[in-house]
């Protein structure tokens, strides 16, 4: 295969993950990842892929795994849009690839241990949205269908639906996204926020439609 510097992290993999990872990324990003500074990609929404809800279904409920050889019926059980709605999604970028493909990288928080270093994770899409291969370098990041990948997952598909909103393009490089939370700090039950996942979701469906009550969000740069 062909020689490529690797990351610490492909270092660390057994050989047939290792190989796997490998493969994926010569034959489409043609350097690791996980080597690649934040400025190599751009947070312009125009270079995001353009994923779509049905995307999302594809890869990560009919797709099949290549490991297991089944379907991946994580959608349902996994806390992706959780995740993504509630502000553990940050740092996402886009790299343009050969053959018009795309490159996604974001950090995503922990499930269990928001104060620890965020996960790293990445996709590879073609530009209609099609999904190619996925990985995120937590426990369950070899099944390539994670928690963290379908947070990303959801943070595009907004990003596009922003995109196609006027009002929300205005300057190409800010976006509207929910606010990244850093740590989950102790505080009194009256300041915490226990809305639903649904409930947050309405708030930034309402959002990126321009409606006259603006969710407590933020604009990323």
């Amino acid at each position: 295969m062909t020689e490529m510097e690797e990351s610490r992290y492909c270092e660390s993999l057994d050989p047939i993950s290792k190989e796997r990872y490998r493969e994926k990324i010569i034959k489409y990003v043609g350097c690791d990842p996980y080597m690649m500074k934040k400025s190599d990609f751009s947070t312009d929404l125009n270079d995001l892929p353009a994923i779509e809800a049905v995307d999302i279904t594809n890869y990560l409920v009919l797709q099949t795994s290549f490991y297991s050889k089944e379907q991946m019926k994580a959608y349902k059980s996994m806390e992706a849009y959780n995740f993504f709605v509630s502000g553990w999604v940050h740092d996402l970028g886009s790299k343009v690839l050969h053959e018009d493909n795309r490159l996604v990288f974001a950090r995503v928080n922990h499930s269990q241990r928001s104060g620890e270093t965020p996960l790293k994770t990445w996709i590879i899409t073609k530009k209609d949205g099609e999904v190619i291969a996925a990985h995120c370098n937590c426990m369950a990041g070899l099944s390539e269908s994670c928690s963290h990948v379908g947070a990303i997952l959801f943070a595009v598909e907004a990003g596009i639906r922003m995109r196609a909103t006027a009002s929300c393009t205005m300057d190409k490089c800010k976006w509207l996204m929910p606010a990244h939370i850093k740590k989950i700090s102790s505080a009194p039950v009256a300041l915490i926020d226990f809305s639903s996942a649904k409930s947050k979701k309405q708030k930034l469906d309402n959002a990126i439609a321009g409606a006259n009550e603006q969710p407590k969000l933020r604009m990323q740069t």
